[in-house]
């Protein structure tokens, strides 16, 4: 009676040898259980970042997302479409906004004047962020971010790098390596 199930005088139910052949084992179910336990660990990576987003710079303010640690305190005054994202582990962090440009004077006056080379440097932002522009993952091609109208300066305090677009009134921040704890 291959292939049957029954039960024993216990009442615990048995499965025949043909059909223990096809299933796996316990084994078999422990590698599985690892390797999914693996994959959603390493998917869970960067799981102390915290974003956040704001039409307006006033409603980023009233949130308290103007402050050490997240967004620069001086951004021009009629920022809007603010996206902002840290590690709270870390304290890396990264942003986004779009300027008027008549406040053009106002960004330029937290940066460093000088224009810096992004060619060898690197910006390590977390997969989850979904709005980071895919020019600026990763290591950075100054030459090609150059081409699309983009240049990199330091802010004055030397803890973030601005990549700017100056026609189109957008810029992007993020901490540098080594700018971290």
């Amino acid at each position: 009676m291959a292939g049957r199930t029954g039960a024993d005088r216990r009442g615990v139910t048995t499965v025949f040898a043909p059909y223990q052949a096809r299933c796996p084992g316990r084994s078999g179910l422990a590698i599985g259980l690892a390797f999914a336990f693996s994959i959603i660990g390493v998917g869970c990576g960067n799981a102390d970042v915290v974003t956040g987003s704001y039409a307006t710079l006033d409603e980023a303010r009233a949130a308290g997302a103007i402050a050490p640690g997240r967004m620069p305190d001086q951004l021009p005054s009629g920022s809007r479409d603010l996206r902002e994202a840290r590690d709270l582990d870390t304290q890396r962090r990264w942003g986004l906004f779009s300027f008027p440009p008549n406040q053009r004077d106002q960004l330029l006056s937290e940066l460093d004047p000088l224009e810096i080379s992004l060619t060898g440097q690197t910006c390590d932002v977390p997969g989850r962020i979904e709005w980071w522009p895919l020019l600026l993952r990763g290591s950075l091609d100054d030459e090609g971010i150059r081409t699309t109208g983009i240049r990199a300066y330091k802010s004055k305090s030397g803890d973030l790098i601005f990549a700017v677009n100056w026609n189109q009134g957008r810029a992007y921040y993020w901490t540098p390596p080594g700018n971290s704890r």
